[in-house]
């Protein structure tokens, strides 16, 4: 089993971003100061280890993204549906490059599916690590906790 840095969740997020919705992003300045995020998605995996994955976004960012998605101007774009819709997909599309790069050449996890939560707060545990990425529209931060112990299901 392999372990997951930062810089690698932040390279993560930001090489989905590009290659599936056409958004350049970049690591966010330590130190920087960005406004917080608003809406939360979050995906739970299990295997050999278990964890969560819980992206915040600012209502900017999920406009960049959601328009760029769906190939309309961001103002067309309700961050209600397609907002949210285009938060839990990408949830997913981390969610899963998280588990192939935690399995390495097998890969015995299964990942559930994207819900929407209320705040980035994780279960029991700590935050194992944290990834901020800045696009044009936004701020989206990346929240990754690992546990040893399976989480019951």
């Amino acid at each position: 089993m392999n372990t997951i840095e930062a810089a690698t969740l932040s390279n993560m997020t930001i090489s989905m971003l590009e290659r599936t919705a056409m958004v350049l992003a970049e690591p966010a300045v330590e130190g920087d100061v960005h406004p917080p995020a608003t809406r939360f998605a979050r995906i739970v995996y299990r295997g050999p280890s278990s964890g969560t994955l819980v992206l915040g976004a600012t209502e900017g960012f999920l406009r960049e993204l959601a328009a760029s998605l769906l190939g309309v101007e961001s103002m067309e774009i309700n961050i209600d549906i397609q907002g949210s819709d285009a938060l839990r997909e990408m949830a997913n599309i981390v969610g899963g490059s998280v588990i192939l790069a935690l399995a390495g050449g097998v890969c015995e996890y299964s990942l559930g599916l994207p819900e929407l939560v209320a705040s980035a707060e994780q279960p029991a545990g700590t935050v194992s690590v944290e990834a901020t990425v800045v696009a044009e529209g936004g701020v989206l931060r990346v929240l990754w906790t690992q546990y040893n112990m399976p989480i019951a299901t």
